[in-house]
């Protein structure tokens, strides 16, 4: 949903002044070339936060800012209400739920606000009340944190000035210590002083003796001389050494860094007909049947999501064959490189990885395990690589956030049996020519996409998701691909839900009256 063309002037630079700055500034660093259609001339990371305020609101207009300043808002409105779920999961009445949790929200400055977006009527006197409750919250809030601060500093004051009293008892009692050896010391040199007057007497037949010790300490002070000699020449050879190895390392992230801020564009084959052509091979050599009615639809949706520049999920045991079919078609060999997840594994590793991988390329059961807020922009600087993210189990999606498969496709043939058994592929490799190019949709609407748009919402899939999905539906074939690949599986395997009794729309659709031409296919597999 898009909310800026509902709000005022006042309301969007109120939104835009509570966007954090690193925010700002980390959005036109990473869109160089757009920020200096808007702000040429200048760096993003010498803006200033009036300066973004004000670039952000005057250029709102423009896709480029609009969409930046729409995830935000988006972005709050879901922890707001994800907030609000909890409180009342907890017990809290709706009201209670807000009071609990609009202070702490970027909408504490402006109460109205939110309930305008979140489209939530409440009279003018409520939001009011809820205004001035959320205001004394956050007042009370800042002045409990400063309170905190102060009693903050006046421990650590304590604390300083306990140690200072410390410090000066353990000195007093060192100059205790050293005045009683002090006086030991005088002892002994008076009885050494009475020694030393006795041996006088006797001290010219050692003359000779002392001035021979003479020369051997200075033979050995000469000894020493050299020796700290050369131990100078080895510091500084080693604090040379370290300044070459220091130097090295700056550059090889210097390197690592510019290959990274790059971010390729997605790659497709230059004639889509022979990929579809030789993908159909492999899967025929490794024991798909081509005789069935699921295996055009297989392949054409295998050619859809693989040349889109988004990361494909899908389960172990069917990721495997698939990988090498693809690969096989693409690149001319049927194996793969692919990155384990460990628990000693970084995002460098990953970065390198990725970087030093050829085209079509695994990372195995990262999903559940690692953070996919951290691993997604990773592979965003990757797109012109066909990245597999396999699990090992289809319901660890169900623990993540839906809003993961805005990022990532979907892919569930575990109803194909030949697919779940590792097969050997003997079929002859071939290399198809491909190109860079920019994913592109169809504009508008059209029967089959309102059609999915009301399936998705019966199966409660959040708006923005069902947006984003609807966007690849063109026609039938796309709408009917989705369904047995992406939808209807996800939602037994992962959600653990039975569509046909959930959405009436999927029922009179691609029930077994529906006139949806793959309807016994999809009831075959889903409704049973």
């Amino acid at each position: 949903m898009n909310h800026l063309p509902l709000l005022t002037e006042d309301e969007a630079r109120y939104i835009i002044s509570v966007i954090p700055l690193q925010d700002t500034v980390s959005y036109f660093k990473h869109n160089p070339k757009q920020f200096s259609q808007i702000r040429p001339g200048f760096r993003a990371t010498s803006i200033s936060k009036v300066d973004a305020s004000n670039l952000l609101f005057s250029k709102r207009s423009r896709k480029f800012v609009s969409s930046f300043i729409e995830k935000h808002i988006s972005k709050w409105l879901s922890q707001v209400q994800e907030q609000i779920t909890k409180c009342m999961d907890d017990g809290d009445s709706k009201d209670i739920a807000f009071i609990h949790t609009l202070p702490f929200s970027f909408f504490a400055g402006n109460v109205g606000l939110y309930f305008k977006l979140v489209n939530d009527e409440y009279s003018e006197e409520y939001i009011a009340l809820m205004s001035a409750i959320v205001k004394n919250i956050k007042e009370v809030a800042k002045e409990q944190e400063e309170l905190k601060e102060k009693i903050k500093a006046l421990e650590s004051q304590s604390n300083k000035l306990q140690e200072e009293l410390e410090t000066k008892n353990d000195e007093w009692s060192r100059n205790s210590d050293r005045f009683s050896d002090k006086l030991l010391e005088m002892d002994a040199l008076k009885d050494k002083f009475s020694i030393l007057e006795k041996l006088q007497t006797t001290s010219f037949k050692d003359k000779e003796e002392i001035e021979k010790l003479k020369i051997e300490k200075k033979e050995l002070h000469g000894k020493i001389d050299k020796l700290l000699t050369e131990i100078t020449e080895i510091k500084n050879n080693s604090r040379l050494l370290e300044e070459q190895i220091r130097d090295e390392l700056v550059k090889k992230q210097k390197r690592l860094d510019e290959a990274q801020s790059f971010a390729p564009s997605p790659k497709c084959p230059r004639d889509i007909d022979e990929f579809k052509e030789y993908l159909g091979y492999n899967l025929i050599n490794i024991g798909v049947p081509n005789d069935t009615e699921y295996f055009p639809l297989l392949i054409s949706y295998l050619s859809k999501i693989l040349f889109r520049g988004a990361p494909i999920v899908v389960n172990h045991a069917i990721g495997i064959n698939i990988i090498k079919c693809a690969a096989n078609t693409l690149m001319g060999k049927s194996t793969v490189k692919t990155l384990p997840y460990s628990q000693d594994i970084t995002n460098e590793k990953i970065r390198e990885f990725l970087l030093s991988s050829d085209r079509v390329v695994c990372l195995d059961n990262f999903i559940g395990n690692y953070n996919e807020t951290e691993l997604i922009p990773l592979i965003e600087k990757h797109r012109d690589k066909i990245v597999f993210l396999t699990v090992i189990y289809d319901r660890t999606l169900r623990y993540l956030s839906q809003e993961f498969l805005r990022y990532c496709h979907y892919f569930n043939a575990n109803r194909i049996g030949m697919l779940s058994i590792e097969s050997k592929l003997s079929e002859d490799p071939s290399t198809i020519v491909e190109h860079s190019y920019k994913p592109k949709f169809t504009q508008g609407e059209n029967r089959f996409r309102n059609i999915f748009r009301e399936i998705l919402r019966e199966l409660s899939y959040p708006q923005s998701i069902i947006e984003h999905k609807c966007e690849s539906i063109a026609n039938e074939q796309d709408l009917c691909q989705s369904l047995a690949f992406d939808i209807l599986p996800y939602c037994i395997d992962v959600l653990q839900m039975k569509p046909y009794n959930t959405s009436e729309r999927l029922l009179k659709y691609a029930g077994k009256d529906g006139r949806c031409p793959q309807r016994n296919l999809l009831v075959r597999w889903f409704a049973q």
